[in-house]
C-alpha cells in the first residue's frame, strides 16, 4: 500500500468481523471455518479515506492481497478503462501469482475498509487446500474472459441453433424404468433421453452419467422409474438462438449438450459441441472440396497459397481462435492427404499397389490439429508387416518431396516418413516405444514430446489405434518416461519475470520479443500430453486432453478452465501476428514484440502466462524428477 500513514490509519490486527468478511468473499467461500479463521488471524485491517490509493501502476508488489470489506474502489488501467469494485472483491491477486509490479492503480472512492492478507499466509494455505487453488484458477479464468474482447461471430456461427441440432428428440415417459431407458439409449446409440410429462412438457433429462450415479451412488434399482431415480434438470436453448451463443453456454457451464426448445417452449431437439463443430466443418467444405479434387501438385500449391485468406476469414467468423486454428489445421491436413494420394496413384502405376496395408500419420502440431500458417512436416508411416520396404521408402521420399514443393518445409529434426526411423511396420514401432519407455533419458523425453501426438492422416486407422493402445499400456506399466518428458518441458518457462510483467524469451536476435510457441503454447501442449499419457487418455488435441483430464478428476475444472482460456488467448495473439506478417509478404514466425501490443493485449498475455505457469508448476510437482 502506498504510504498508508498519509491516506489511512496504520494497519491494525483484523477485527472480529474479519472472519465474516472472508466468509462472504467468493474467493474464500470454499474454505472451511478453521482455514478462514487462520487467514483472519494473519490479516490486518486497513482503512482509507476517499482518494487514498491501495497501490499505483508500476509500484512493486506489496507481498499481500487486499480484500475489500466496506466501500468502493476504482481500478484504473493503463488503457484508460476503469472498474468500480464492490465489497468482496480481491485486489492484487494477479500480482500475487507472479510477484510482478502492479499494472493498474486502485483508488478509494468512498471511505474504505480492507483486509490486508500477507502473501506467505495465502501461499501456504493455497499449497495445502486445493479448494483455494481452484478458486484462484477460477478468478484467473474470469479475468481473462472479462478482458478478452471477442467479436460477435458471423458466418455459420451466426446461424440459428435449429440448423445444427439433432432432431427429433428421443424421449421417454417419467415412469419408464431405468432398465428400459438404458436399453433404448444403447439400441439407438444416443447419450441422452428427454423425459416428458403426460402433457408433453419437458420435465427432465436422462444420461448415462445420471444412470451410473443413480445406480452406484444412490442404490437405484433397474425397475425404478427414471423420474424418481436419475432425472436431471434440463438445460435449454432457443432454436432461434445463434450457434455461438449455444457454444458459449456449453463451454461456460461445462455441459455436454443443450435441449433445444421452440417458440412455444416445447423440446425440439438436442445440440452438442460436436454438432456445432460438424456444422462449421460443413461450412468450410468449399475449401476442403477444392483440395480433395485437386488434379496435381500445382493445384495443391495454389490451394496452399490461399490458406492465408482462409485463415483471415476464419479469424473474423469464429468466436474462438482455437476453433479457427482447428479448421485451418483440417485444411492443411487435407492438402497433405491429397498429396499422398496423388503420389501413391503415380507409384501404383509404376510398381503396382502397396504390398500391405498401411497408415500415414502426422505428429506434432498436425497430430494436435494446432497448425498455424507455416507448419513444417511431421509425418510417418506405419505398415501392417515388414514386407515391401522399398515400395514404402519410395512412397515416403516422393511424398515428403511433394509436400516441400507445395510449401511445407522439411522438419529440422528429421521427423518425416522419408527417414527410416519414422517409417516402419507396427511391430517395429512398438519396439521403439518400448525402448524409450523401458530406458528413458533426455533424448527419449525430447522425442516423446513430438512423436507421441501421432494421429491418423490417411490409411488404416486400426494400425494407429493399435499403436496408441500399446503406448498407453506401456506407459501405464513403466511411467518413468513421463518424468523425462516433464524435464524437457521445464527447459522452457512462461515469459514472466520476477520484477517485470513480461519477459522477452526465445528471441535469438535479442530484440525483446517473446516466442509464443516455445514459452507458451508448447508448455501447455507438453503438460496436457504428459498428464493424458499418464492417465490413459487417447485424445491428441490439447483442449480435448485437458477436458478429458477434468472429467476424470485428474485436474480440477477450474484449473483446466483457466488453462483453456490462456490457450485461446495465446493462439489468438499468434494467429493475428502471423496473419499480419503473411499479408505483408513476410515469413510467419512465433516471435511477438510486447511493446507492439495494446494495453489490453499485454494484460491478456500476462494473465495467460500466469495460467501457463500454474499448470507447469503443477506438472513439475507431479512429474518432476528430484534433480529439478
Amino acid at each position: 500500500m502506498t504510504e498508508p500513514g498519509s491516506q489511512a490509519r496504520h494497519p491494525q490486527p483484523a477485527s472480529a468481523d474479519a472472519f465474516a468478511a472472508l466468509s462472504r468473499a467468493p474467493l474464500f467461500a470454499a474454505l472451511d471455518r478453521v482455514d478462514r479463521e487462520r487467514l483472519a488471524a494473519a490479516a490486518e485491517t486497513v482503512t482509507l479515506a476517499p482518494g487514498g490509493m491501495v497501490f499505483h501502476s508500476g509500484q512493486p508488489y506489496g507481498a499481500c492481497v487486499h480484500l475489500l470489506v466496506e466501500g468502493r474502489i476504482e481500478v484504473q488501467r493503463p488503457d484508460g478503462s476503469s472498474e468500480l469494485l464492490e465489497p468482496g472483491a480481491v485486489l492484487g491477486l494477479a500480482n500475487y501469482l507472479d510477484q510482478s509490479p502492479y499494472g493498474s492503480t486502485a483508488i478509494a472512492r468512498t471511505p474504505v475498509r480492507l483486509l490486508r492478507i500477507p502473501d506467505p499466509a495465502l501461499r501456504a494455505l493455497e499449497r495445502e487446500r486445493p479448494a483455494l487453488a481452484d478458486a484462484i484458477s477460477r478468478a484467473l479464468a474470469e479475468r481473462i474472459r472479462r478482458r478478452a474482447v471477442r467479436p460477435v461471430p458471423g458466418g455459420v456461427l451466426a446461424e440459428p441453433v435449429r440448423h445444427a441440432m439433432k432432431a427429433p428428440l428421443a424421449t421417454c415417459a417419467p415412469d419408464t424404468t431405468l432398465r428400459e431407458a438404458c436399453r433404448t439409449m444403447q439400441h439407438r446409440r444416443i447419450g441422452s433421453l428427454a423425459v416428458r410429462g403426460p402433457d408433453g412438457a419437458l420435465v427432465g433429462v436422462l444420461t448415462f452419467a445420471g444412470l451410473a450415479e443413480a445406480s452406484l451412488l444412490h442404490g437405484a434399482r433397474p425397475e425404478d422409474p427414471v423420474a424418481r431415480a436419475a432425472c436431471e434438470t434440463p438445460r435449454t436453448v432457443s432454436a432461434e438462438a445463434p450457434l455461438w451463443e449455444a457454444e458459449a453456454r456449453l463451454e461456460r457451464e461445462g455441459l455436454r449438450y443443450l435441449i433445444v426448445v421452440d417458440e412455444d417452449g416445447q423440446a425440439a431437439g438436442v445440440i452438442s459441441r460436436t454438432d456445432i463443430l460438424e456444422r462449421v466443418l460443413r461450412a468450410a467444405g468449399t475449401v476442403l472440396l477444392e483440395v480433395r479434387g485437386a488434379p496435381d501438385l500445382e493445384a495443391l500449391a495454389a490451394a496452399r497459397s490461399r490458406l492465408v485468406g482462409f485463415a483471415a476469414e476464419l479469424r473474423e467468423t469464429q468466436r474462438r481462435a482455437s476453433r479457427a486454428v482447428r479448421l485451418l489445421s483440417e485444411a492443411h491436413l487435407a492438402i497433405q492427404r491429397r498429396a499422398l494420394a496423388l503420389v501413391e496413384e503415380a507409384l501404383e502405376r509404376e510398381a503396382g499397389p502397396a504390398p500391405c496395408a498401411y497408415a500415414a500419420i502426422v505428429m506434432g502440431s498436425g497430430g494436435r490439429r494446432e497448425m498455424l500458417l507455416d507448419p513444417d512436416q511431421d509425418n510417418g508411416l506405419i505398415t501392417a508387416v515388414a514386407d515391401g520396404a522399398d515400395w514404402f521408402a519410395t512412397l515416403a521420399a516422393r511424398w515428403c518431396e511433394a509436400l516441400e514443393r507445395i510449401g511445407y518445409r522439411r522438419c529440422p529434426g528429421g521427423v518425416m516418413a522419408c527417414e527410416p526411423a519414422y517409417r516402419a511396420d507396427l511391430a517395429t514401432w512398438r519396439r521403439r516405444i518400448d525402448t524409450f519407455v523401458e530406458r528413458p533419458g533426455e533424448l527419449a523425453g525430447q522425442w516423446s514430446n513430438v512423436v507421441l501426438d501421432f494421429d491418423t492422416l490417411a490409411g488404416e486407422e486400426p494400425l494407429v489405434e493399435a499403436l496408441r493402445r500399446h503406448l498407453l499400456e506401456a506407459i501405464a506399466a513403466r511411467p518413468r518416461l513421463l518424468e523425462f518428458m516433464a524435464e524437457h518441458d521445464a527447459q522452457g518457462r512462461p515469459a514472466l519475470g520476477l520484477f517485470e510483467r513480461l519477459r522477452s524469451a526465445g528471441d535469438p536476435e535479442g530484440r525483446g520479443r517473446i516466442d509464443l510457441k516455445r514459452n507458451g503454447l508448447r508448455l501447455l501442449a507438453d503438460a496436457a500430453r504428459i498428464y493424458a499419457l499418464g492417465h490413459g487418455v487417447g485424445a491428441t488435441a490439447t483442449g480435448d486432453r485437458l477436458r478429458a483430464l477434468a472429467r476424470l478428476g485428474v485436474l480440477s475444472r477450474d484449473l483446466v478452465d483457466s488453462v483453456l482460456e490462456a490457450h485461446d488467448v495465446l493462439l489468438d495473439l499468434l494467429l493475428t501476428h502471423q496473419l499480419g506478417q503473411a499479408l505483408a509478404g513476410d515469413v510467419p514466425d512465433a516471435l511477438i514484440t510486447p511493446r507492439a501490443l495494446s494495453a489490453t493485449e499485454r494484460s491478456l498475455l500476462r494473465n495467460a502466462m500466469r495460467a501457463v505457469r500454474r499448470l507447469q508448476d503443477r506438472l513439475l510437482g507431479d512429474y518432476g524428477r528430484q534433480v529439478l
